[in-house]
């Protein structure tokens, strides 16, 4: 934290980040081994400590974490995002699409697995997708045609790409604390 003395506020170094340079700084939280029952408390405590995004460590095949941590999420209304869900169920697709909250298409080795049958459930579901590096260190990062390359691997058509690549990341923006 900084000290503004212009206005005599204390400053994140997103605050600064967004005052200064040309950057969206968005500070958020990936809530990963929680249990199910704590998620919708830790969720929202998360908000009130001043995160715009939470995230929830899904039930991945490969990194698993407590059975109910999907359902769990998907019912809170402090949670953004189920990131690398692994075998989604029908009924927890359609729980993101009525709840608004996204569904994570992953790059990560291992969590990347299941991204064909999340593309397709949440299709059928009407539930948004965005993709995510889930980068955890500089060769993670994905260019552009790397992403591109993966959403295609899902399955899904030019159209849906789209709305993967483009389309839902600004929809997400646009619900960011500083807009609303």
């Amino acid at each position: 934290m900084v000290y503004d003395f212009h206005t005599h506020t204390l400053l994140s170094d997103g605050d600064l980040a967004r005052s200064y340079w040309d950057i969206l700084a968005i500070p958020g939280i990936e809530l990963t081994h929680v249990p199910a029952q704590a998620i919708a408390e830790t969720a929202k405590r998360a908000k009130e400590l001043g995160a715009w995004i939470v995230i929830v460590h899904g039930e991945t095949i490969v990194e698993p974490v407590e059975k109910g941590t999907n359902l769990a999420a998907l019912h809170s209304p402090h949670v953004d995002i189920l990131a690398h869900p692994g075998l989604l169920s029908s009924e927890e697709a359609k729980l993101a699409a009525k709840n608004g909250i996204f569904l994570e298409i992953s790059a990560r080795k291992g969590h990347c697995l299941t991204n064909g049958h999340i593309a397709s459930l949440a299709q059928q579901a009407g539930a948004k997708l965005l993709l995510n590096s889930d980068a955890h260190c500089q060769q993670d990062l994905l260019t552009a045609s790397l992403a591109d390359a993966i959403a295609h691997g899902t399955g899904l058509d030019d159209i849906a790409c789209h709305q993967v690549l483009n389309i839902n990341p600004q929809a997400l923006i646009k619900n960011l604390p500083p807009n609303q």
